[in-house]
């Protein structure tokens, strides 16, 4: 599904529409389909796109998320949906990781950790995307056809190094801390203990260095005509309505019995 929602999302806003900025396109492109604000922070650097441009992609995913988030799981409940099958519709399309986990508790245990799960496996597509729009970028975007041949470290580049970090952490954890200590001791004492107050410092840090260089002005020189917008809710409804097919082939019972 990822996949298809960003090349979908890519041609309908560049042929389509007829956006001029590439870079803000498969960066609203990646934020919607991958995971919100890590997929639009990582694609923004592969493309080098412009700071005002990456804010104002991080700006609109925020907004949709929190209103997916509860709109939802209320929606889902309402007309009867599998918890699950919801469950597995909101992790591939809520933008991030925790408003997925808050929207899955909303329908139960066992429904909050299919959406997790379903979120995670998104997420680690970051690294995959991040390359693939480098290469592209430096290979065919923004290639000069009579200059000469870009330099693969162009690639390195560009690629944002967060996500060397991100695997690094993935596997250490997985292979290492897990094995030697037990999942339960590594909740309680890496993750929970050692690292929580230190997740949610950087995590703030983050987001308020995000709203440090928000200028409003700037953001509404963007959204001239809506085609931002537009492109964001156009690229969310496909993918609602593919991801709700994959949930239910999935989860429902179609392909692998009932959950």
């Amino acid at each position: 599904m990822t996949p298809t929602v960003i090349v979908f999302m890519y041609l309908f806003g560049t042929r389509i529409m007829k956006m001029t900025s590439k870079g803000l396109v498969i960066i609203i492109a990646a934020a919607t389909s991958v995971c919100g604000v890590s997929a639009a922070i990582a694609t923004a650097a592969a493309c080098r796109a412009k700071k005002e441009e990456l804010t104002l992609a991080v700006g609109m995913t925020l907004i949709f998320t929190v209103l997916m988030m509860i709109v939802m799981p209320v929606g889902i409940k309402a007309v009867g949906m599998s918890p699950i099958v919801g469950a597995a519709w909101m992790g591939g399309t809520i933008d991030a990781t925790g408003a997925v986990v808050a929207a899955g508790s909303m329908l139960g245990p066992e429904a909050e950790k299919v959406a997790a799960v379903v979120k995670m496996i998104q997420n680690v597509l970051i690294g995959i995307v991040a390359f693939v729009v480098a290469v592209l970028w430096v290979t065919r975007v923004e290639r000069d056809p009579s200059g000469p041949k870009p330099s693969p470290m162009e690639i390195w580049y560009r690629f944002p190094k967060f996500i060397v970090g991100f695997v690094a952490a993935s596997l250490i954890f997985s292979f290492v801390l897990v094995p030697v200590m037990g999942m339960s001791a590594v909740e309680k004492n890496v993750i929970g203990a050692a690292t929580k107050t230190l997740r949610g410092w950087l995590f703030c840090m983050a987001f308020v260095s995000i709203g440090l260089e928000s200028n409003f002005r700037e953001l509404a020189e963007q959204l001239t005509g809506g085609k931002p917008i537009i492109l964001y809710i156009v690229g969310q409804s496909f993918n609602l309505v593919l991801t709700l097919i994959a949930a239910y082939l999935a989860f429902g019972g179609i392909l692998f019995g009932k959950f």
